[in-house]
């Protein structure tokens, strides 16, 4: 019998064989109830081809906590490499013996009376009771429309396409927003002697170290990592702003853009429309970069209470910026850019993700289409997501907490599956 003419039949169904599907498998697994992961790739697909060569976690290894595989290995306030980060999915599947099927691309979702059909790309047919999505935090990669009248002779590529320097053509490349992954390519570009432009956005400035402590210990002892939706002032901003930069690359480091310009990047604002060989920019670069400054300024002010609050025993604030740093970058920010006389051969898109969902039949999506759930439980019995950006708080996406909320999914699928 055909593949296309075919039905396997399954209780449970997991679509994404990363961190959320594999932490959902792995409890699955200790209430003894069969499932199957299914996977487009092999185990950390993302993690493998939509980062890039140099990428390393921005979190310390400390807060790499998969359940039942936290990491124990010998430098837990290092950062975790593309590689390493791989790995570490894949021993995690093998550690539990997951039942991951490689190769396997969903391309439909839908309901069939009290189950749903999944189909995949090869022609493959699923039926499942149950089925938890969990395909990533990100979504699809979102570039701006206007990228499509630009001329042919400049390459295109968004963030998650770029794999090294030596990938690019010859001449400039211009970075097109500075959040964690635009920042740090700039950065990796710019050390590799390419010359760069990087059109900075609002992310905010993070250090990477204070008073003695890496800053993402001081966002977990300070409660930022337990915070839900209930207690954010604004979800959009949360679940949509760029994340602030910072890098573990080389033990870990601040990214300044003050510094970078010093160095020799050209920091332009904003881009808002392009046509053929010019884009449209902003014009309140200086604006910009007081925001991007005040942010750990801001937030060394928190850390301060904190200490004092709790009398924390930790070492006084030893940095000091260089003392010309707040002069650059120096002359008026243009509105606009000639990417032929800028020597421009290369634009790379870091403009983040957008959440593509239509192959899920079911009117399951709600604004910026997100999904319509309650920590992964949506109102269809036995369809869950699991994942997703501020799905439930600041960690569900992160290898520090996105356990919890499988613990949770998984609980209530046992509840019903079980």
């Amino acid at each position: 019998m055909s593949k296309e003419s075919s039905i396997e039949s399954h209780n449970i169904v997991i679509i994404g064989a990363g961190s959320a599907g594999l932490s959902t498998s792995y409890f699955l697994t200790e209430h003894n109830i069969g499932h199957v992961v299914l996977e487009r790739g092999l185990v950390g697909n993302t993690w493998d081809v939509e980062r890039w060569d140099g990428f390393h976690l921005v979190n310390p290894n400390w807060a790499v906590r998969l359940p039942g595989f936290h990491y124990a290995g010998t430098e837990p306030d290092g950062y975790l490499s593309k590689k390493e980060t791989v790995d570490y999915l894949r021993n995690y599947a093998n550690h539990f013996d997951a039942p991951v099927r490689p190769g396997i691309e969903i391309k439909k979702l839908e309901r069939v009376d009290d189950k749903y059909l999944l189909t995949a790309s090869s022609g493959e047919r699923l039926l499942a009771g149950c089925v938890v999505v969990a395909t990533g935090a990100f979504g699809v990669p979102k570039i701006p429309d206007y990228s499509a009248v630009l001329s042919g002779s400049i390459s295109q590529i968004h963030s998650a396409e770029y794999k090294n320097p030596a990938s690019l053509a010859e001449g400039g490349v211009l970075v097109v927003g500075s959040g964690q992954s635009g920042a740090q390519i700039t950065e990796e570009l710019h050390e590799a002697g390419k010359t760069v432009w990087l059109s900075a956005g609002n992310a905010g400035r993070r250090p990477r170290r204070y008073r003695g402590r890496d800053s993402s210990w001081w966002n977990y002892t300070m409660g930022g990592f337990d915070k839900t939706i209930e207690n954010v002032e604004s979800i959009d901003d949360a679940r949509y702003g760029a994340s602030s930069h910072t890098s573990g690359a080389r033990g870990g480091h601040d990214i300044y853009l003050r510094q970078m310009a010093k160095n020799g990047v050209m920091l332009v604002g904003p881009v808002i429309g392009g046509n053929d060989d010019s884009l449209s920019l902003r014009t309140d670069l200086t604006e910009i970069l007081k925001a991007v400054d005040e942010h750990p300024v801001n937030w060394k002010r928190d850390v301060d209470a904190y200490v004092e609050e709790y009398g924390i025993q930790v070492p006084p604030d030893d940095t000091v910026d260089p003392p010309d740093i707040q002069d650059w970058p120096k002359g008026e920010s243009p509105d606009s850019l000639n990417l032929v006389e800028a020597g421009i051969k290369t634009i790379i898109w870091s403009t983040g993700f957008k959440y593509d969902f239509d192959w899920i039949k079911l009117p399951i999506t709600g604004e910026h289409n997100y999904p319509v759930q309650l920590r992964g439980v949506t109102d269809y019995p036995g369809l869950y997501f699991m994942g997703l950006q501020w799905m439930y708080g600041s960690k569900s996406a992160q290898f520090i907490g996105v356990g919890e909320d499988a613990e949770y999914v998984s609980g209530h699928v046992a509840r019903l599956f079980g």
